[in-house]
């Protein structure tokens, strides 16, 4: 017998997912309309939106560099480093980071409460920043939510491997996880130009470092390691 209500792709999703989704799908939104005229009242410079939001909110190189250089630090450019994932370059760039984040974040949410599932998150969109602004050409610019993925990747990499029973599992987690990244370093070097894959393996890198400590008692297990050092 069939359940009556059964669930459907999007219920189950967690809070925190929506709370990342529900800004991103809103501005896409907003743009793909002005851009195709269709927001009553608006003039036609609607067009040209998507351009000024990343100019606004997303992240280039040189601001890294120039931060590093006059030693300034300011409010509106520090944001950049948490405001570029909800800027894409179009709806299907959009609309595709949108499914992997809600397919991930539905696996990875499984293992871990929301809050530290957010720090995760954060984290990995941090450090995704961090690292494009300190390696690629300082004219480049860094949008979309792919280090947040990345991120999330890195997590269900670790819950894979801490739940596999033995080697050959692990093994073949990490192999499959392999194949995905060197895919996507082939990939940025070989086809995108700015180097947006730099942002894409820090993501990983560090969704997987910190998701140790983000999983249950994972802070506690973290400080008993660190005392019987």
């Amino acid at each position: 017998m069939q359940d009556p209500s059964p669930q459907t792709f999007l219920n189950p999703l967690p809070g925190v997912v929506w709370l990342l989704l529900i800004p991103l799908i809103g501005i896409e939104a907003v743009l793909l309309l002005g851009e195709n005229g269709l927001l009553a009242g608006i003039s036609a410079t609607a067009a040209g939106w998507r351009l000024e939001v990343l100019a606004r909110a997303g992240f280039a190189a040189e601001l890294q560099h120039w931060m590093w250089e006059t030693g300034r630090s300011p409010a509106r450019v520090l944001l950049r480093y948490l405001s570029y994932p909800f800027i894409h370059a179009g709806p299907l760039h959009a609309g595709f980071v949108a499914v992997l984040l809600a397919a991930l974040g539905k696996s990875v949410a499984g293992g871990m409460r929301p809050w530290p599932m957010l720090a995760l998150i954060v984290v990995s969109v941090l450090a995704g920043a961090l690292a494009f602004g300190a390696f690629a050409a300082r004219e480049a610019w860094l949008l979309g939510a792919y280090p947040a993925i990345f991120g999330l990747i890195g997590a269900f990499t670790w819950q894979g491997w801490a739940v596999a029973r033995d080697r050959a599992a692990q093994i073949r987690a990490f192999g499959l996880i392999a194949t995905l990244l060197l895919a996507r370093l082939g990939f940025g070097l070989m086809i995108e130009s700015g180097g947006l894959w730099i942002a894409d393996l820090a993501g990983f890198a560090a969704g997987f470092a910190v998701t140790p400590i983000l999983m249950p008692g994972g802070a506690a297990r973290a400080l008993a390691t660190l005392r019987r050092r």
